[in-house]
C-alpha cells in the first residue's frame, strides 16, 4: 500500500527538521569549545617573545606584540622609554595600538616618584589584591567608556612600582583580570636595569 502524498510530506518535513535540530546542536558545541579554549588555559603554559624596553621586559603572548614607548620628551638616551611597553593583542603594525586591545606596562624606578591616580576618578572601585610572579598587585578600575572600563594594577617592591594598565574593552574584543594573557604577562613583568 502507498504512502499518501500528505504523509509522506510529514515524514520528510519531520526528517528535515530533525536534521536542522542536529545541525544546530553540532554548530552549538563547536562554538561553546571554540569559546571556551582561552579562558580555561593556565597562565603558566602560555607562551611568547620577551620584550626588554631597557629597564623593564614583559612577555608578549603568542597572538600579542610589543612595541617600544617613544620617548617623546627626550628625558632618555635614544628615541624609546626604557621604563614603558605596549603590549597590543592581534596587533601587526603601531597603527593597531589605536583599534585594538592594548597593555600598557610602566616602571617607575628608586629615583621616580610615582602617584596613584585612583584619586581622579569619582567612580573608581578598588580591585582585591592578588599575587602573580614577583609581585604583589593591588588595583582599581574605573569607567573610561560607555561600556569599558579601565584597569589599573600596581605593585610595590622595595624602591620600585610598577604599573599595568588596560582597557576591558575595545572594539568587539574584551579583556580581564580573569584572561590567562594578562595573568601570563603580569606574572613575567621583570626589571631589566
Amino acid at each position: 500500500m502507498e504512502r499518501s502524498l500528505f504523509t509522506r510530506m510529514r515524514v520528510n518535513a519531520w526528517r528535515t527538521k530533525l536534521a536542522l535540530v542536529l545541525v544546530g546542536l553540532l554548530m552549538l558545541s563547536l562554538c561553546t569549545a571554540c569559546g571556551a579554549k582561552g579562558k580555561n588555559q593556565d597562565p603558566t603554559k602560555i607562551t611568547g617573545e620577551v620584550f626588554d624596553a631597557g629597564n623593564v621586559s614583559a612577555m608578549a603572548p603568542k597572538g600579542w606584540k610589543a612595541f617600544p614607548v617613544s620617548d617623546v620628551f627626550d628625558a632618555y638616551e635614544g628615541d624609546n622609554n626604557p621604563n614603558s611597553i605596549y603590549l597590543c593583542k592581534g596587533a601587526k603594525n603601531e597603527f593597531d595600538l589605536f583599534s585594538k586591545p592594548l597593555v600598557t606596562i610602566t616602571y617607575y624606578g628608586p629615583d621616580t616618584i610615582y602617584y596613584s591616580a585612583k584619586s581622579l576618578f569619582e567612580d573608581a572601585k578598588d580591585i582585591e589584591g592578588f599575587t602573580l610572579g614577583d609581585y604583589d598587585w593591588t588595583g582599581y578600575e574605573y569607567a573610561s567608556f560607555e561600556d569599558a572600563k579601565t584597569i589599573m594594577v600596581e605593585a610595590v617592591k622595595d624602591d620600585i612600582t610598577i604599573t599595568a594598565c588596560f582597557l576591558t574593552k575595545t572594539g568587539n574584543q574584551t579583556l580581564s583580570l580573569e584572561d590567562p594573557d594578562i595573568q601570563a604577562i603580569l606574572a613575567n613583568i621583570k626589571v631589566t636595569e
